[in-house]
């Protein structure tokens, strides 16, 4: 192989830097794609970085505690056949060559559009338009937004186009829900879709993104190629804590948040201030607490689609993909066998309801599989 660098990633739109916390690896080691090489730090999180490909790690440029711009090289990958002469002389010129200020731009993360919708706008975060492979849509949980994919939509747009949509009621897309039922959100997501010009597409949701995945899916037919659902609401077998979810929508400042936001996870250092004051912001948005009210109640009972989606999985002729934790205490566990024949489950350990965060390399290796 070529020599390839490692550099320090960028992690959603806000990221500058990043200190390196410890690397799992040493120098000498054989590497596989997918391999968790360093735990980086940002502000919002502590986060693993991943090899992009096999090899061995010939450098380790960045050592603990060093805070590094994004697109710093860290460390350096090659195959045995690359001198140790030819790795100096690639980190010297590198190093010298390297402009923070462009590495930063090159490194800006998704492409932010939006689409109308029934007269709402959505917001979209896009990657990877250009490549060949079959789109993927991306549907974050309740309360989140499209940044809730950082750490996975870079992966999967390597080959393919990745389109991130912000809910109804979430982030910064409009806060008018209508009923804020499943079906009238299923109905403007379809609508986002098809705004976006995507014929056939494949489906990835989160918690109430997995069950608005699950309802999209089952209207839209054979244009679904393939669908992800990772910790997926309101699904056969699992439950939902409307503890978390009250506690959520009432909280009205990021203290009150603290308590509640460590149900996500299983690691509670993901739970930190910068995150939960996101939230709180997210929150304090004009209507957006009467969208996520209604959106809560709906989840809680309100509407019967939720209850129903078991019976709609049926219906879907896409492959699914179940990413799931036995630990979730937000939705609970779902029961694999309640899925249709051929349903991939995939667990992830040592996670909570977050796994795509708390691991992201496993959750990006398995919808990777995705038509």
């Amino acid at each position: 192989m070529t020599i390839e660098p490692i550099k320090m990633p960028k992690w959603g739109l806000a990221m500058e830097e990043g200190k390196i916390v410890e690397w799992h690896v040493q120098e000498g080691d054989q590497i596989s794609e997918g391999d968790d090489l360093v735990d980086i730090e940002t502000s919002k999180m502590i986060n693993a970085c991943e090899a992009h490909q096999d090899g061995i790690l010939r450098r380790i440029i960045a050592e603990s505690d060093q805070t590094l711009p994004v697109g710093a090289l860290i460390g350096v990958m090659a195959g045995s056949d690359v001198s140790e002469a030819e790795i100096d002389a690639y980190v010297e010129e590198y190093q010298t060559s390297f402009d923070p200020n462009e590495a930063s731009g090159e490194a800006a993360g998704p492409e932010i559009r939006t689409v109308e919708v029934f007269g709402r706008t959505l917001r979209v975060g896009v990657m990877g338009e250009d490549l060949p492979g079959t789109p993927i849509v991306l549907l974050h949980g309740f309360g989140g937004d499209l940044n809730n994919w950082m750490l996975v939509q870079p992966s999967l747009a390597e080959t393919r186009p990745v389109y991130a949509i912000e809910l109804p009621g979430h982030g910064q897309s409009a806060k008018d829900v209508g009923d804020g039922k499943l079906g009238t959100i299923a109905t403007g997501i379809v609508a986002a879709i098809d705004a976006l010009g995507l014929e056939s597409f494949s489906l990835v949701g989160h918690s109430l993104g997995g069950a608005i995945a699950a309802e999209v899916a089952a209207r839209t037919g054979s244009r679904v190629k393939g669908l992800g659902l990772v910790c997926p609401a309101s699904m056969p077998g699992g439950s939902i804590n409307a503890d978390y979810l009250d506690a959520f929508v009432s909280a009205r400042r990021s203290r009150d948040l603290r308590e509640p936001a460590k149900n996500l996870f299983a690691d509670e250092s993901f739970v930190t201030r910068d995150m939960l004051e996101d939230l709180i912001k997210a929150k304090r948005l004009d209507g957006a607490q009467d969208a996520l009210t209604l959106i809560k109640d709906n989840l809680k009972g309100a509407d019967p689609a939720y209850a129903g989606l078991g019976d709609r999985l049926s219906t879907i002729a896409a492959p699914i993909i179940l990413i799931a934790s036995k630990t979730d205490q937000i939705v609970g566990a779902p029961n694999p066998s309640a899925f249709p024949d051929g349903t991939k489950s995939v667990w992830i350990e040592e996670v909570g309801h977050m796994p795509h965060l708390e691991k992201s390399g496993d959750v990006s290796t398995a919808l990777k599989e995705l038509a």
